[in-house]
């Protein structure tokens, strides 16, 4: 099974990449790039690592372990990823949907624009956008996929009942 996964995060005038994709079910590639915004053609990361699908998981905690003995050499420790942390990166989390940014989202979701990106700018996690888009009636791997009754139309708001299935429920029920 084949799948891609990015993550697109943006902190302060640094963006960095970190993106997963697997073609089959035996090896799964990690690349990471890192970027200023004031000069995005100097990569401040980039690597790429492929590895077995079966050692991602000892990969993910070895990673761990270096990266917290590096913040405690380098002095930068930082928090376990809590409720808090989570509204630090990402500001819109949790925060409800308003009608402007659910046609901004589709918008930008039909110009190309990567979920990774948009969810930057909401302030949100890439999945909210996924789930979001879903919501909408849209499918995040086919952007060329619109609901049949349209992007962001308002039937997705009521109900049939509300729509006109009133009538013809009212009519069957009569006889």
């Amino acid at each position: 099974m084949a799948f891609r996964h990015l993550n697109e995060l943006p902190l302060g005038e640094r963006v960095f990449r970190i993106e997963l994709a697997s073609d089959d079910d035996t090896t799964v590639t990690l690349g990471l790039a890192g970027w200023s915004e004031a000069d995005p053609d100097t990569p401040l990361a980039s690597g790429e690592l492929r590895l077995p699908l079966r050692d991602v998981a000892s990969l993910r905690i070895a990673l761990n372990r270096a990266l917290r003995a590096l913040a405690l050499v380098a002095d930068v420790a930082e928090p376990i990823p809590d409720r808090d942390v989570l509204r630090e990166l990402f500001p819109g989390h949790g925060a409800p949907w308003i009608p402007q940014h659910e046609e901004e989202l589709v918008r930008r979701f039909h110009d190309g624009e990567t979920i990774a990106r948009v969810a930057a700018r909401f302030g949100r996690t890439p999945d909210s956008l996924r789930t979001k888009l879903r919501e909408l009636g849209h499918d995040p791997r086919r952007p060329e996929h619109c609901p049949p009754d349209g992007c962001l139309s308002w039937s997705r708001y009521a109900s049939a009942a509300v729509v006109g299935a009133v009538g013809a429920v009212g009519e069957g029920n009569a006889e």
